[in-house]
């Protein structure tokens, strides 16, 4: 059941943002973002969006195949941000050794207690910290053979990864300035017709290519650098950008995830047991068809023992040990083969379909009251 809606209607507020976020910049480093979006206007091509009307960022939104309420803008000019296109990386033992060699925090590279996204595909994996996702939004990388696109909605802590194919040719994205329900709205750079596309589901929602989609990677998992170079001691860790280096340091989500008030407030909110900005893990097979369980974090962590818990998702199983980090906003993953995870605040897991999502938490807290907790500690 949906409540109230907010005090503004999207596109109202979403014309305002610019300047309330540059009056609670003390609420959060975030709205340097937003001031760099104002910054095109003084230097340089004139950029594409008012920050307004999302008419005005030259996509054809006539065939848009999303609630129109949804989308909004974000304050932002098209392309304000930059992606991460093909970083650098390093062997994960051998960070702790660049990090000595530089004294001051703003100068390290991930630590222990960062979270980060770990994607692992065949024999490779990958930790991304998450303070490099932020403030890109969007990378463009290849893990072997498969190249992949992260989408990162800091708004509602949700982060994705697709396989960025379509007829076995790779796309190239960049971040449109739009949102989605607050979740990151993508664009493809076809020189004639752009489409725009979902962070959220990876579905391109507007465009030439509406109907079309990009297949998740399974097992994703947001975790502590620590937990995920303990379970992947092989893996490599993204690099910060040498020419972003700035914008690292001004960027942080810290206090607005930590804290209780939204920068953009949504458009609804759902009347619901969890939450709006409790973070959720939603579980299911991969290859889609089968529906979601959802999982608040805060009460799989209540449901584990030290030596971690399993549980049944359909046939497979979702093994979890007790992390290192912070248990509502972490997980230490054990095994999620075969299942496609998607981390994220309750707001972005059920504002396209409430009554879907209550479902899948009515599933997800019946699996988590049948689950086994681990004999075994697992390794570490």
């Amino acid at each position: 059941m949906k409540s109230s809606r907010g005090e503004t209607d999207s596109g109202s507020k979403s014309g305002v943002i610019p300047i309330i976020l540059v009056i609670a910049i003390g609420l959060s480093g975030a709205s340097a973002v937003l001031v760099w979006g104002l910054i095109g206007v003084f230097s340089g091509e004139p950029p594409v969006g008012d920050g307004r009307d999302s008419s005005s960022y030259g996509f054809d939104l006539s065939n848009l195949d999303i609630d129109p309420e949804a989308l909004a803008t974000s304050g932002n000019p098209r392309d304000f941000l930059f992606p991460l296109v093909d970083p650098m990386v390093v062997s994960g033992p051998d960070v702790a050794g660049l990090n000595a060699s530089n004294k001051r925090k703003w100068q390290k590279e991930v630590v222990s207690g960062d979270r980060v996204l770990g994607v692992e595909i065949g024999d490779a994996s990958r930790a991304y910290p998450m303070f490099i996702l932020d403030a890109h939004e969007v990378v463009l990388d290849q893990i072997g053979e498969t190249p992949i696109v992260i989408a990162r909605s800091p708004l509602v802590d949700e982060v994705m990864v697709f396989e960025r194919r379509l007829d076995g040719v790779p796309l190239e994205l960049g971040v449109s300035g739009l949102l989605d329900d607050l979740s990151l709205v993508m664009h493809d750079r076809d020189p004639v017709a752009a489409s725009l596309l979902s962070g959220h589901d990876g579905r391109f929602i507007a465009g030439p290519r509406v109907g079309l989609g990009l297949d998740p990677v399974p097992g994703v998992v947001v975790t502590t650098w620590r937990d995920w170079l303990a379970r992947h001691p092989e893996t490599d860790v993204v690099l910060r950008d040498g020419s972003s280096l700035q914008r690292y340091r001004r960027v942080s989500y810290d206090r607005y995830l930590d804290g209780s008030l939204w920068i953009i407030p949504p458009r609804d909110t759902i009347e619901s047991s969890v939450g709006a900005r409790d973070r959720v893990l939603a579980v299911r097979p991969s290859g889609g068809g089968t529906p979601w369980s959802i999982f608040p974090l805060a009460e799989l962590a209540a449901r584990m023992s030290p030596d971690g818990i399993s549980v049944a998702v359909g046939d497979l199983q979702l093994v979890v040990a007790e992390g290192t980090g912070d248990p509502t906003a972490t997980i230490d993953l054990i095994q999620a083969d075969g299942l496609e995870l998607r981390f994220g605040f309750w707001h972005a897991a059920s504002i396209r379909d409430p009554e879907a999502a209550d479902a899948a938490l009515e599933r997800g807290r019946l699996a988590l009251r049948d689950a086994v907790k681990n004999d075994v500690p697992p390794s570490k």
